[in-house]
């Protein structure tokens, strides 16, 4: 008699836990979506430019959405369709977009640290939308971030949503827009100046940036291509992590 008096207790128990795991859930997937509304405002006229691009290549507007929704990388995309208006085959722009990308693994290894508690299937979906705008928000948010995958849920799809939707939209009424007159080109690069302001929050954050500027138009100008994005990134974020250990040593000496 006593357990099953206790039975519809515990069942109760156990539904207002879930009900609060939701909405805690749900209000963290809120505060995501709020966090995406800068990387729209970028994703938007830098999605209908591509969409515009793609359609002079040749490409129909359902495999310009589809290109956004599966691809999801924009240098990237840019690069396939410039290659693929000058009739490349398959692999180099498969090779090129492969090199291109291979920052993902310096943005998602970095990431995975703040979900040591997230499952491996889990991980790598968010691993697979993240982008180099939506890590620089997850990375201004860090206390939001941390073992949160809803909050970076709600970041990635709705900045993937305006993606496609501003590619899909140019590849439909691109050829009734002049690109150059409304400054879309100027976009994504605003965008990028926008996310690097936000996280500059010491005199460390400045030098690592001048160092990041400066050794980006260096390689720029000694290699050919894009290896440039890769080599600044390795070297900055080299030096940063250096910087961090440095101070985090320094801390803990005064500490003692």
């Amino acid at each position: 008699m006593q357990h099953e008096s206790s039975s519809p207790r515990t069942h109760q128990i156990d539904s207002l836990r879930n009900q609060g795991l939701f909405m805690t859930n749900n209000s963290k997937f809120r505060d995501g979506v709020k966090s995406a509304f800068p990387i729209i405002l970028g994703y938007l006229p830098v999605g209908m430019a591509f969409g515009l691009l793609a359609r002079n290549a040749g490409l129909t507007p359902s495999e310009v959405g589809l290109m956004s929704l599966l691809v999801y990388a924009g240098a990237s995309q840019f690069l396939a369709v410039e290659m693929i208006f000058k009739g490349m085959t398959w692999f180099p722009i498969v090779l090129a977009t492969l090199f291109i990308n291979l920052r993902h693994f310096l943005m998602s290894s970095n990431l995975s640290l703040y979900f040591k508690n997230t499952r491996l299937p889990l991980l790598g979906f968010l691993s697979a939308q993240l982008t180099d705008e939506s890590f620089a928000a997850a990375i201004s948010n860090l206390p939001k971030v941390k073992n949160s995958p809803p909050y970076l849920f709600g970041l990635q799809m709705t900045s993937h949503l305006a993606w496609v939707i501003g590619s899909i939209g140019g590849a439909l009424f691109g050829p009734f827009i002049k690109i150059s007159g409304y400054g879309l080109p100027f976009a994504l690069p605003s965008l990028f100046i926008c996310l690097l302001v936000f996280q500059l929050k010491s005199v460390h954050h400045f030098g690592i940036m001048a160092v990041a500027g400066v050794s980006s138009l260096f390689f720029k100008w000694v290699f050919q291509g894009n290896w440039y994005i890769l080599l600044a990134a390795l070297l900055a974020g080299g030096i940063g992590l250096m910087v961090e250990i440095i101070n985090g040593k320094r801390k803990t000496g005064g500490g003692r």
